[in-house]
């Protein structure tokens, strides 16, 4: 079943191409080459602008100032598919916005397979550059994880709660996200030997605010899926999800944007903003984040938006 499941859940897609001169290029822990690419937001004259940058400009920038969202991608794209989503993303919400792609996929194709562990590594490294390399500080930082990408990101969320000599990220944004790979295609009521990305068994770990975002059409992920992620999150880490009525899994369509854009801009100013640090994240204590008023005020479930 392991290997059928991963033949499903991993499906490169025919690799598209970045301008080389934007790319940038990541080492992860297991010996592979994986691309990225850093979109910067800045406010120019009342305008807002959001443009990719290279290495070196990126360097000259500010990265440190600001959210910067970290993109992990569903299991069909790759960086070239998702730069127009990437750069709409930036814009609407002013962040700078830093995707990576897994081993096996874009650019990095013919570094494959793509597995569980590499996601993991490579998520590391992407990580590992922001923290590292431009010095972002760790509350920022949101992780976004979209499907696939949920499980890398609920790995680095979790991990980094956990260890005393580091900061928790600033956020979680988790789309259409699944309990775990097995349970995609039946409901084990547990996590059984060679299951893959148990986001169900992690999410209590996380001590982040956590924004679930989930159709109710969803036919590849149920949409059940993020209703209990949302349960087996820490109550105080439980950011009022976004559930949208006959949404499904590959798009957010256009009539839903408006709303999808408001409740994510909504998240970021009540749980992660209050929170950001405007100076360099080298050599600061290690403070693990403490989430808003809003949400310690442990909510009704009764509030949980569907849009209709």
């Amino acid at each position: 079943m392991g290997d059928t499941v991963s033949t499903l859940l991993f499906q490169p897609p025919p690799p598209t191409k970045l301008k080389e001169e934007k790319v940038i290029w990541l080492n992860t822990k297991n010996g592979v080459r994986i691309p990225g690419f850093y979109i910067s937001y800045q406010s120019i004259g009342g305008a807002d602008v959001s443009r990719s940058l290279t290495h070196q400009e990126v360097l000259n920038s500010k990265p440190t100032e600001g959210i910067t969202i970290m993109y992990s991608h569903a299991n069909a794209e790759d960086l070239g598919s998702i730069y127009p989503w990437c750069k709409y993303l930036s814009k609407m919400l002013k962040v700078n916005l830093f995707a990576y792609d897994y081993s096996g996929y874009g650019m990095a194709y013919e570094n494959g397979p793509p597995s569980e562990e590499h996601c993991y590594a490579d998520i590391e490294a992407a990580y590992d550059f922001l923290r590292s390399d431009l010095d972002v500080p760790a509350q920022n930082i949101v992780l976004y994880g979209r499907s696939l990408g949920s499980g890398p990101s609920c790995h680095l969320a979790a991990g980094m709660s956990q260890k005393k000599d580091e900061e928790s990220v600033g956020g979680v944004i988790l789309h259409a996200p699944f309990l775990s790979v097995f349970r995609i295609v039946v409901d084990t009521g547990c996590t059984v030997y060679g299951d893959k990305f148990p986001n169900i068994d992690l999410a209590p770990m996380i001590n982040s605010p956590v924004l679930l975002v989930h159709g109710t059409a969803d036919q590849i992920v149920p949409f059940y899926h993020s209703e209990r992620l949302h349960e087996a999150l820490p109550p105080d880490c439980r950011a009022k999800p976004l559930f949208i009525e006959g949404m499904s899994h590959n798009n957010v369509h256009a009539a839903v944007r408006p709303l999808f854009i408001d409740r994510l801009n909504e998240y970021l100013e009540e749980h992660v903003h209050p929170f950001i640090s405007e100076t360099s994240g080298k050599h600061k204590a290690v403070k693990m984040h403490q989430p808003s008023r809003h949400i310690r005020e442990s909510r009704n479930e009764s509030e949980v938006p569907f849009v209709q």
